[in-house]
């Protein structure tokens, strides 16, 4: 894990937050049941992943609020309008011509919006 250009934020269930750069360690967290993407807003580069089952699977899926409004401060839209979100989710920088693992580091603005998004979702980050 590093801060120094990181690739993603860790958005667990308790408001942990965690940076990272391998993509690949985040997805380990988000559980058996596969992963879901989705692009966090039309055009962005940022994308979001979570359990792919998580929405149904309501019993082994903890809600996780603190991703719903860190997630809507990030794409500029008030909290009570946040999707919901369940278990851990990630948000990451994404590079469609990336053939490995569709990441890239999150430019120094990105960072400043997400850290931004974290606090003001009461979020701790690790």
């Amino acid at each position: 894990m590093t801060t120094d250009a990181p690739v993603y934020v860790l958005i667990h269930p308790d408001g942990q937050a965690e940076w990272g750069d391998t993509i690949a360690t985040a997805e380990e967290q988000l559980g058996p049941h596969g992963i879901g993407r989705a692009v966090l807003t039309n055009g962005s580069r940022l994308r979001i992943a979570m359990s792919d089952c998580a929405l149904l699977l309501t019993e082994e899926y903890a809600p996780n609020p603190y991703a719903a409004a860190a997630l809507a401060h990030v794409a500029g839209f008030p909290p009570e309008r946040a999707p919901e979100t369940r278990g851990p989710v990630i948000l990451f920088g994404w590079d469609p011509n990336n053939e490995w693992d569709s990441t890239r580091p999150l430019a120094d603005d990105e960072r400043a919006v997400i850290a931004e998004g974290l606090t003001a979702a009461g979020c701790t980050t690790a």
